[in-house]
């Protein structure tokens, strides 16, 4: 029997901690790589991937360095320092034994030892705007000062690597239409560079802002945008502009797409800074209007959708601190966790599959309950019984030892539960747990979440005082 991993996805956060899970139906654990007191607001994880394979990941972080992780030796082989140009890294990829990264003002680059390589996607464009691109007489004073006031407003907001073909890498951005780099070539100039659609049935400029994009095959890739845009692209035709162009749009109002992934070359994954996720088609007349599938569970912003080639399985994390796994043709998540960060990048095993380990991993713990989290950096298991559809044995619940995190990740069904030992915490909590899952104001949901802290600490506290006995057969989830 080959040697099976420990861990099957990885997440990162914006405090920088950098968490390995092994999911399954029988048992799940989580481990954090990174001492939180090590941690600063530079540290932030900003883009994760895979290098030259699954036993290394990538890592970028705002403050321009890239951490590399030895997925075996389950700890960081090295960490480089790529400053380069401003901005955090937005793209961070492996090529010819070099790191490739990408930085949110522009600048691509290539680190070589001796010869590094770089280019620039925005001065590229900028050069061949307005007065630059139409050889207008001009000193060279004048082609800085114009070309840097074409600048303001643009930046590079992701840089992708073709799967299949690990020498073309993809990259968009506010301002930055869809630019297709070939690095084994000599370069200076993209191979594929995006024309914008054409103006709009008032004839005004449709504005370009590429948060994400993705490889369906060697020859195509597929964007989204902040206007609700999703487009697929034929880098190998003539035709710069999109091939297929889809809108995501809900009562006259265009969703602010954030992330897409690959499920095939005719679907992507698509999800929105309001929680939406949904599966889309390119293909004429599949679904409605291109939409096959909405997806539930996700209350915020989602930041990173990813999926195994040919997997049924994709993971979905954001700003709401969950990591969820879904089946690409069901609805609702198949696994759900909080993992205390808001979460800013997801990776996944190209052979995950929680059906296929779950009865190795119960032989290998068999019996084991759940073990309270004393230190953030502390492994966890969890083990879940097996849905048989009847009622678990009997145990109790500890309302002193309970957390609050595993309150908030519980289902609708049991806050409407009057028998449930914490009903009148959920009655109380009831309009900031409403909140903390509609606001998208960052603020709105920190004060949210105090309130809630604060509230869940006094109802332990009249719980103590009041001497009242825990319920009985009640699993909290």
């Amino acid at each position: 029997m080959s040697e099976e991993k420990d861990f099957n996805v990885f997440a990162g956060a914006e405090t920088g901690i950098f968490k390995g899970l092994n999911i399954n139906s029988k048992c799940s654990l989580s481990k954090n790589f990174d001492k939180i007191s090590n941690l600063t607001k530079e540290s932030s994880i900003s883009c994760m991937s895979y290098g030259e394979d699954e036993q290394e990941i990538l890592i970028g972080l705002r403050s321009q360095y890239v951490k590399v992780f030895d997925v075996k030796d389950k700890s960081y082989s090295t960490v480089v320092e790529t400053k380069a140009g401003t901005g955090p890294v937005v793209g961070v990829a492996r090529y010819n034994e070099a790191i490739l990264t990408a930085v949110e003002s522009g600048l691509v680059k290539l680190w070589k030892y001796e010869n590094p390589v770089e280019f620039n996607p925005i001065d590229y464009e900028v050069r061949r705007m307005g007065k630059l691109g139409k050889e207008i007489v001009m000193t060279e004073e004048e082609k800085e000062k114009h070309a840097e006031s074409l600048k303001i407003g643009r930046k590079l907001c992701r840089l992708r690597q073709c799967r299949e073909s690990k020498n073309l890498v993809a990259v968009g951005g506010k301002e930055l239409d869809l630019q297709i780099w070939d690095l084994d070539k000599s370069i200076q100039e993209p191979i594929f560079r995006a024309k914008n659609v054409r103006p709009d049935f008032l004839q005004m400029r449709v504005p370009v802002w590429i948060s994400d994009l993705t490889f369906l095959t060697v020859s195509s890739v597929a964007t989204c945008s902040r206007y609700g845009h999703i487009r697929k692209y034929d880098i190998k035709s003539s035709q710069r502009r999109p091939t297929v162009e889809l809108i995501w749009t809900e009562k006259d109002d265009a969703f602010n797409c954030t992330t897409i992934c690959t499920v095939n070359e005719n679907q992507v994954l698509v999800g929105t800074a309001t929680g939406k996720l949904g599966l889309w088609d390119f293909r004429v007349g599949a679904g409605f209007k291109g939409l096959i599938r909405k997806y539930k569970g996700c209350t915020g912003a989602i930041r990173e959708i990813t999926s195994p080639v040919g997997s049924e399985y994709f993971s979905v994390v954001g700003l709401d601190r969950h990591l969820r796994v879904y089946k690409i043709k069901e609805q609702k998540p198949v696994y759900t966790t909080y993992l205390k960060s808001k979460l800013t990048g997801v990776l996944m095993a190209s052979n995950f599959d929680p059906e296929v380990t779950a009865e190795a991993k119960a032989e290998k713990v068999p019996g084991v309950e759940k073990v309270e989290e004393e230190d953030d950096d502390e492994l966890k298991i969890i083990d879940e019984p097996e849905d048989t559809g009847t009622q678990p044995e009997d145990y109790t619940v500890s309302v002193a030892n309970t957390k609050l995190e595993n309150l908030l990740s519980l289902s609708e069904s049991n806050y409407k539960d009057k028998s449930h030992p914490f009903y009148e915490f959920f009655k109380d909590s009831k309009k900031q747990r409403k909140l903390l899952k509609t606001t998208e104001s960052e603020e709105e949901r920190e004060q949210a979440l105090v309130i809630i802290r604060k509230q869940f600490e006094n109802f332990q506290l009249a719980h103590s005082r009041n001497g009242l006995q825990p319920a009985k057969k009640r699993k909290l989830n």
